[in-house]
């Protein structure tokens, strides 16, 4: 059994580590305001690809602190812009499934056992709802609960306004297939089958930002999304393989839900801004070689 025998250091010591390492740091009192404000493990994740492919962590000859401290801003500025689009999104899929199901099945469809295939995720779904509503923290919910006594569960447009992106994925997979599951994602331009698998992928990422966790390179392997294969579905220009586990698959599929319900959207164009203003090797991410024209989002 291996033990953690690695010792705590100060920010002094840390500062001479690097330097062993050959990173320049012409500015010790700045780094260490860095190393005690973001912490030396956080700025490491950006330390990596600066350095030479091996094990003993030397950087490239001439990689700076100030290029750990840019790498580090670029990653919060691209989480920022995610999560601000990653919003509509969500709002997006909310709105469609409350209006579509409701003018069907009226305002408490998401309590009808006979819409779900997967009636664990509903039943657990609406327990959460249930629960919620008992003690409601939205103002909303006690104003209908104070107007409507004798009702056991707020109408849709209330509930699902309750649930988080990765509640509204799990709600939406668990939904048979029907014309109305398939007219939703007929709107966001995707086989159903496909959406399912783009929103919970999207859930994880979208978690990964809100924890502020490193985004630009992550692998985002687990629960990967399904790329479309049928014609009317398909990408304009081919996708790598290892597109469902990167940021390059991030923005195409994050463009292509954006561009079905707002087609002047700027969000690929302010990533793009991005990673130019900061001058980060966007091949790190999984985009292709000349991806300012190449991009799947230029030819769709």
């Amino acid at each position: 059994m291996n033990y953690y025998t690695k010792q705590p250091q100060t920010s002094e010591a840390l500062i001479q580590l690097l330097q062993s390492r050959g990173l320049l740091i012409p500015d010790h009192a700045r780094a260490i305001k860095y190393l005690e404000s973001i912490g030396y493990y956080r700025l490491s994740g950006y330390m990596y690809p600066l350095q030479v492919p091996g094990k003993l962590h030397h950087f490239v000859e001439g990689t700076s602190f100030d290029d750990v401290v840019c790498m580090y801003k670029f990653d919060k500025r691209l989480r920022a812009i995610v999560m601000e689009y990653m919003e509509r999104i969500e709002v997006a899929l909310r709105a469609k499934l409350t209006n579509y199901y409701s003018a069907v099945h009226g305002f408490f469809w998401y309590a009808d056992a006979s819409l779900f295939s997967d009636k664990s995720t509903a039943t657990a779904i609406l327990y959460g709802i249930q629960e919620d509503f008992k003690l409601p923290k939205e103002q909303f919910l006690r104003a209908f609960k104070n107007n409507y006594p004798r009702e056991p569960l707020p109408p849709s447009q209330m509930a699902l306004e309750t649930l988080s992106l990765g509640e509204l994925a799990r709600l939406y997979k668990a939904l048979t297939t029907d014309p109305i599951k398939l007219q939703i994602a007929s709107d966001f331009r995707v086989a159903a089958s496909s959406l399912e698998t783009w929103f919970v992928w999207l859930t994880n990422v979208r978690n990964v930002c809100a924890h502020h966790s490193r985004l630009w390179n992550r692998n985002m392997s687990a629960l990967r999304p399904n790329m479309p294969s049928r014609k009317a579905y398909k990408f304009a220009v081919s996708m790598p393989d290892d597109a469902n586990t990167n940021m390059y698959g991030v923005v195409a599929l994050m463009h292509r839900l954006l561009k079905s319900f707002n087609p002047n959207n700027t969000f690929a164009i302010q990533v793009e801004a991005l990673i130019q203003l900061h001058r980060v090797d966007a091949t790190l991410m999984g985009f292709p070689p000349v991806w300012q024209t190449a991009a799947v989002w230029h030819h769709e």
